[in-house]
């Protein structure tokens, strides 16, 4: 079943009527039904019933001009508006007047929230409330419109608080105020502000405080000392400029904190430099000495060559007769070595030593 939708006009519809207007009958059946089977509201915003009597004299002399008006929730019937003339008619039906059995009333199929946001719409016209009651309410209203909204698909236009003004007719800083007071006095200040020891900007001075502060407030209230909303607003301003020097400090802390990371920064930034410009060094002297390497292997594949082609030469010459115009240093060595090598068993091993030491520091040379 898809929920039916109000909107502002359906909901302050109890304010026009407790403001003085003619009572709305649009959407609202009549039944006839004892004043006992009717509820009084779960939380009445003020609870007293001031005049009873004289309420249902009047209506025994010249007769109940509005019905009680009421909200049908679950198959029970709870008041909307009309508490006063309720109970004068239990009052009639006590008395013995028989007619009072069974009176006039007008109903509505309504949800919960619904019926809550249509009692409170018209709770501060019929009774002037106090501070603490004016608080409640706008407590009380807040969560009945979120309730709508979620569970009968309430339109809310614009800001919730100036909804609420508008259907408690209060300023929307008023509203502001007990919001906070609401939202953030400890039991202790809300007590004394229902108790009329502190006023509603005492408590909302109060509210600005820390826990403990605010106990100690409400105690010096509740022992009867004159509480006032400037003393602890000067209070707050005080604990508001400390906060403000301890956040500047904290500030800085954090400045110098911040500029010793950065300084630390910029000098792992310089070891990181030269650390990158000693192994760009390194790296350059590994790269000439792989070059030398690479030179000098060239120069041993051509002394290697030579070699070669000295041994070759000597291999193809005759022993005895040399040709020594046409050899090189190599073709002698190779000539010495080979005369050496048909003389061996001529050389003692001491010699063979000598000649290798020889051969040797030759070749380091």
């Amino acid at each position: 079943m898809a929920k039916e939708k109000f909107g502002l006009k359906d909901i302050l519809n109890a304010k026009t009527k407790a403001a003085g207007a003619p009572t709305a009958t649009e959407g609202y059946k009549e039944i006839y039904l004892s004043p006992y089977e009717v509820k009084a509201a779960p939380e009445n915003t003020h609870q007293k019933l001031e005049n009873v009597e004289e309420l249902a004299d009047s209506f025994l002399h010249v007769g109940q001009e509005q019905p009680t008006v009421l909200a049908r929730i679950k198959g029970e019937y709870f008041i909307i508006d009309g508490h006063r003339r309720n109970a004068a008619n239990i009052l009639n039906w006590e008395r013995g007047h028989k007619e009072y059995e069974k009176v006039l009333y007008r109903y509505m199929d309504m949800s919960e929230a619904m019926y809550e946001l249509r009692l409170l719409a018209g709770n501060g016209y019929t009774q002037p409330l106090t501070a603490y009651e004016k608080t409640r309410l706008v407590e009380r209203t807040k969560a009945a419109l979120m309730r709508a909204k979620e569970e009968d698909g309430l339109e809310i236009q614009g800001k919730m608080r100036d909804l609420i003004a508008a259907m408690l007719n209060e300023s929307s800083t008023n509203v502001a105020r007990m919001e906070s007071i609401n939202n953030n006095a400890t039991p202790e200040v809300k007590e004394q502000l229902k108790s009329g020891n502190m006023g509603i900007t005492a408590a909302y001075e109060a509210a600005k405080l820390p826990e403990d502060d605010q106990k100690a407030i409400a105690a010096a209230a509740a022992a009867g000392e004159d509480v006032r909303a400037k003393e602890i607003a000067q209070k707050v301003a005080e604990q508001v400029a400390a906060k403000a020097r301890e956040k500047a400090d904290k500030a800085a802390k954090d400045a110098e904190i911040a500029q010793i990371d950065a300084d630390q920064a910029v000098a792992d930034a310089l070891d990181k430099q030269k650390k990158a410009e000693e192994e760009a060094e390194n790296a350059r002297q590994l790269k000439r000495y792989v070059d030398n390497m690479a030179v000098a292997m060239e120069k041993a594949k051509d002394a290697a060559a030579a070699a070669v082609h000295a041994i070759a030469k000597v291999s193809e010459t005759d022993t005895t007769e040399p040709p020594q115009d046409s050899w090189g240093q190599l073709e002698w060595v190779r000539y010495t070595l080979c005369c050496l090598m048909e003389r061996a068993e001529d050389v003692s091993e001491d010699n063979l030593y000598k000649l290798q030491e020889i051969l040797v520091e030759s070749d380091g040379r």
